[in-house]
């Protein structure tokens, strides 16, 4: 069987789980719902914004950070954008999963020798 028809079956598999169904419903709550929907997407885009930065070791600008901290409060008392978050959070889990367990075997690029004949 080829690698890309095994990957369709792959993804068929994860539009039938339970985890992907449950939030695919939370998502289309969010959707009939525009200021929560709104409130997500700001939620989102600052949080990006501040991971971002200080992945790149930049400093954090003190009004996106206490805008972040606002936005999670209010995420956290709004049901919807609560249960919709936590259910994008396990499909993204679950992504990463799979892709450590692809990738887990297959010797790519030279990094991984390199740390061998330093080890």
């Amino acid at each position: 069987m080829a690698v890309y028809d095994l990957a369709h079956k792959l993804g068929e598999q994860l539009k039938k789980s339970e985890e992907y169904q449950e939030y695919q419903n939370y998502r289309q709550e969010l959707l009939k719902d525009e200021e929560t929907k709104k409130m997500v997407d700001d939620y989102q885009n600052i949080s990006f914004r501040v991971n971002s930065a200080k992945a790149w070791g930049q400093e954090v600008k003190e009004e996106d950070q206490k805008k972040l901290e606002k936005l999670e409060e209010l995420v956290q008392l709004n049901i919807r954008a609560r249960k919709y978050l936590e259910a994008e959070t396990r499909m993204s889990i679950i992504l990463q999963d799979i892709q450590k367990i692809i990738f887990e075997d297959l010797e790519l690029g030279l990094f991984q020798e390199k740390e061998e004949e330093d080890g």
